[in-house]
């Protein structure tokens, strides 16, 4: 006889097109996801998926159960929610998160959770974007708190803010508080990686303003960078206020800068057809702590999530 978990199973197996991803998902072994899989199969007396292919594939029969899997398991999740019993519901959220949004307000974020849902648990990823996307497509988060928009096929998008870009030094390396053009050549220029945005921005805007290629110390840590900008290696371009210059640090100064860059605009990722609401209210509880600590990003263009 067909059982929810086992209806589970299959809808995760399906999305995921993965066992081994659907297994870590579920807090399962591979080789019971794979007997659920096979008892499902035995029981219709049709083949679900297809192994052969890479990633696995629905069958005909399979993607029909995949829409029936859909509408019973959105109603088991809709009757919890009415009885109360998602409140209750002890679960491990896979959260990925970029550095500069680990620094400004994730914390405020997890305090805001446990007073709703005391019984969840995070595992934390702190990352640049472009390997949190990669993990988040691969079905090894649950949520992403990172750099868009971007459009990503059965992800929702939600906003989270805008940061500005800001150049930050020692007094005594920039005497007049703003960056020349010879200044991109002379001092090095503390940021993030080479796969993180602003990077190529910026290296593209100092490459037209000198016609040389600027000196760059890159980091994934925004506490390297501080440190960094402290012991007078160079200048820093970060988020707006991740470097504080209220007196704490004697010399550390904000700089004017002939360079202009697109803010760093954070949204909240999760996958799109999930049959409880819990990670769309993760992510609306987000917009409602990033709203009290920065400005939203424009909106998205239309037909995007």
């Amino acid at each position: 006889m067909t059982n929810l978990k086992s209806l589970e199973v299959f809808f995760w197996v399906a999305k995921l097109r993965s066992f081994s991803v659907a297994a870590e998902k579920l807090n399962m072994t591979q080789p019971t996801v794979s007997q659920r899989i096979s008892a499902l199969e035995e029981g219709f007396g049709q083949q679900l998926i297809n192994r052969k292919s890479k990633p696995i594939s629905l069958t005909d029969p399979g993607l029909l159960l995949l829409r029936h899997c859909e509408v019973i398991l959105r109603q088991v999740a809709a009757m919890n929610d009415a009885m109360g019993v998602r409140e209750r519901e002890a679960r491990t959220i896979r959260l990925g998160v970029s550095e500069t949004i680990a620094q400004a307000w994730l914390t405020q974020f997890l305090k805001a959770v446990r007073r709703v849902r005391p019984n969840l648990e995070f595992e934390i990823q702190v990352d640049v974007t472009s390997s949190l996307e990669a993990t988040l497509l691969d079905g090894e988060l649950d949520l992403a708190f990172m750099l868009g928009p971007m459009a990503l096929n059965d992800f929702a998008c939600l906003p989270l803010g805008a940061y500005p870009l800001q150049f930050y030094g020692l007094s005594h390396l920039v005497p007049s508080g703003r960056l020349r053009n010879d200044d991109f050549l002379s001092i090095p220029i503390l940021t993030y990686p080479k796969r993180a945005y602003p990077y190529g921005a910026l290296r593209e805007a100092i490459m037209r303003l000198t016609g040389e290629p600027p000196k760059f110390v890159t980091s994934t840590s925004l506490a390297t960078i501080r440190r960094m900008v402290l012991d007078g290696m160079g200048v820093a371009l970060v988020a707006q206020d991740m470097i504080q210059t209220d007196g704490s640090a004697p010399g550390l100064v904000r700089l004017e800068s002939p360079i202009s860059l697109d803010p760093l605009s954070f949204y909240a990722f999760h996958r799109i057809g999930e049959p409880s609401r819990l990670l769309e209210d993760l992510c609306r509880l987000a917009q409602r702590v990033a709203a009290r600590e920065v400005p939203l990003p424009p909106p998205l263009p239309e037909g995007h999530h």
